[in-house]
């Protein structure tokens, strides 16, 4: 159908003003004739050719209200059209009787009387047909007893009682409160349009949810549900619309408790007839007053599904990334402080760095707190172990592959790890285990700064840091042929040893207290200091794999720890396994390690006291305690001076 709007006229007049006015009005409008009494009858008609606004005037308009769902515009007597009927009465000796609707013809009244007119209103309110017979009783009774030259009215007076009067004069409307209301009427039909817009635009949305969602009014009815709720409750949106959600299924009613509320609830788990779902309630509140409810329902199983999703996202995206800084690095050590302020020049640079050390000595926290310090820091950080992996799968790692270069590689083919790290730092470590001819391949990317993945001819330009790290000697084993002398070289350009954990006897008990303490907190113990005779027994021991092994004896500790300050004797079965016959970390074929932790102390003490030239204060500063602890330790059996 052309036109949605639909101008009902009670007067031919009227109709004429209509179709005059056409072309001043958005848009386009048919027109009907039909009084008060006929246009009921028009409705079924009218709503059948689909008309979406209806437009008339007055009584008309109002009688039509009652019996449509359209909308229904008035067309309103302004002030122009009351002028229109009093304007060449101004002046001239006429009495004038006003009849009809009240809500029509107040405004004439009042206009008549401001003009100066001799008038009197006999006004009524709405009525029916019906009425009508004793209403043009009292209007016959009041002329006779006031007569008048001019009656003025609307369609129902000009009808019924014009006979009554000399003259009848209909209010009628003129072009401007047509237009007016046809104005009216589009803009009502463009909002509804952008409406039912936004309505469908919301609905295409919330069908690409996955989640079930539902729009309840003030009642807990649904007002809308998508898609996903359809599918999930195996019900049709007819089947839905306007039912208690609880009928869809017993186990919704939770939503009005919500909606009594008015709190917005996340997360309660509901046992539907179609498994277990988690509920996002979302209450709609204006004005402090309810005016309904989003109630959203998700699968517990897609909600695993999505946790899984994100941890892998969250695994791969801290893949590479550095967690340590160099400040991380916990040491009192006048050398250590030495070589780390080293370390920060050498974090200023690109330049390929070798360190070297004990196992458990921190090269990989290093060698992440260089990469967090240098121009690269934004970049990833790639650590592979190169003693983790056989050499055929290493070289893989190393150097990635393409579609089909050997039987089980992944068809989308796999970067290795130098392009892994480009723009960032690669940390080689335990970089001796490396066989000869993964030696020579590694020395030709390090010095070229390109490589090719296995299987492919075409060369990969890469731009990174390299960091090596070994606690092997390697230049023992470039001597005994084992390791590539070019690549020791290549590595060597800058070179950082770290000190064993049994040199730097000061940083051990700060970083026993620094590894209880994050274990602690890992493990919810109460375990939060370390007594003195405990920090005593501790700074006397060697710890051959240190701070590993310092860790793993304060997890210990902290998981077995029954009050904040642990004491040697309630650490005791953490210490066990340090009782008994140790590897001589000395190199030099001593018993220092021989015996019980007491031997050990007594020896670690001659030894100190020697080497201090027999001086107590500096024997008692070096080995961390006060010489009345220091002068206790001597008279016990087995200790000599």
């Amino acid at each position: 159908m052309a036109n949605e709007i639909c101008l009902i006229a009670p007067y031919a007049e009227l109709a004429a003003v209509a179709r005059q006015v056409a072309g001043s009005v958005p848009r386009g409008f048919d027109v009907r004739t039909a009084n008060l009494e006929d246009a009921p009858a028009l409705l079924p008609e009218i709503e059948a050719a689909g008309y979406r606004v209806l437009v008339s005037r007055g009584r008309t308009a109002e009688l039509l209200r009652k019996h449509t769902s359209l909308p229904v515009i008035g067309i309103r007597i302004d002030s122009f059209d009351v002028l229109r009927v009093l304007a060449d009465l101004i002046g001239k000796p006429c009495r004038i009787a006003i009849v009809g609707h009240g809500g029509i013809l107040r405004d004439l009244a009042r206009m008549a009387e401001t003009l100066g007119l001799e008038a009197y209103s006999i006004l009524f309110e709405q009525t029916d047909a019906l009425e009508y017979e004793q209403l043009q009783s009292v209007v016959r009774a009041r002329l006779a007893r006031d007569p008048v030259d001019l009656m003025i009215g609307d369609t129902i007076p000009q009808s019924r009682f014009a006979p009554l009067c000399p003259e009848f004069r209909l209010i009628s409307s003129g072009p401007e409160s047509v237009v007016k209301a046809l104005e009216n009427a589009a803009a009502l039909l463009d909002a509804v349009d952008l409406e039912r817009v936004n309505r469908d635009h919301l609905s295409t949305v919330l069908d690409l949810f996955e989640k079930a969602v539902f729009s309840l009014d003030q009642e807990g009815r649904v007002v809308h549900a998508n898609r996903a709720a359809t599918l999930a409750f195996r019900m049709s949106r007819a089947e839905m619309m306007g039912r208690p959600v609880e009928a869809v299924d017993p186990a919704l009613a939770i939503a009005h408790d919500t909606l009594a509320r008015g709190v917005w609830e996340v997360g309660p788990v509901v046992e539907t007839r179609f498994g277990r779902m988690v509920c996002y309630l979302y209450p709609i509140v204006s004005d402090g007053v309810g005016r309904g409810m989003v109630f959203a329902l998700e699968r517990v199983e897609r909600i695993y599904t999505v946790e899984q999703k994100i941890r892998h996202q969250e695994r791969e995206r801290n893949r590479f990334v550095a967690q340590y800084r160099l400040e991380d690095y916990i040491t009192r050590d006048a050398e250590m402080r030495r070589r780390l302020a080293q370390v920060r020049r050498y974090a200023a640079t690109d330049a390929t760095l070798l360190v070297t050390g004990e196992s458990g000595t921190g090269k990989e926290l290093l060698a992440q707190g260089i990469h967090r310090a240098s121009r690269r820091a934004e970049g990833p950080f790639v650590a592979v172990n190169c003693g983790a992996f056989p050499p055929t799968l290493l070289e893989s790692e190393l150097f990635g592959y393409v579609e089909g270069a050997f039987t089980g590689a992944s068809r989308k083919g796999k970067k290795g790890v130098f392009e892994l790290a480009h723009t960032g730092t690669l940390f080689l470590d335990e970089v001796g285990e490396l066989e000869k001819s993964l030696q020579t391949r590694l020395l030709r990317v390090i010095q070229e700064r390109e490589l090719m993945r296995l299987g492919s001819e075409q060369p990969i330009p890469v731009d990174i840091r390299v960091i090596a790290a070994s606690n092997k000697n390697l230049e023992e084993m470039v001597a005994a042929g084992t390791f590539r002398e070019d690549l020791f070289y290549r590595l060597n350009v800058l070179k950082f040893e770290t000190v064993p954990l049994r040199q730097r006897p000061d940083d051990i008990v700060p970083s026993a207290l620094f590894a209880l303490r994050r274990h602690a907190q890992a493990h919810a113990s109460v375990a939060a200091d370390l007594a003195p005779d405990l920090r005593r027994a501790l700074a006397a021991y060697p710890w051959p794999g240190n701070f590993r092994q310092l860790s793993n004896v304060m997890e210990r500790i902290a998981i077995l720890a029954d009050r904040p300050v642990v004491t040697l004797a309630e650490a005791r079965p953490a210490l066990a396994d340090l009782d008994g016959p140790r590897p001589r970390a000395c190199g030099c074929g001593c018993d220092v390690l021989d015996g019980g932790m007491e031997d050990i102390r007594a020896r670690v003490v001659a030894r100190v006291l020697a080497a201090e030239g027999g001086s107590r204060s500096r024997a008692a500063r070096r080995l961390g305690v006060d010489r009345g602890t220091l002068a206790r330790w001597l008279k016990e059996p087995g200790a000599a001076e």
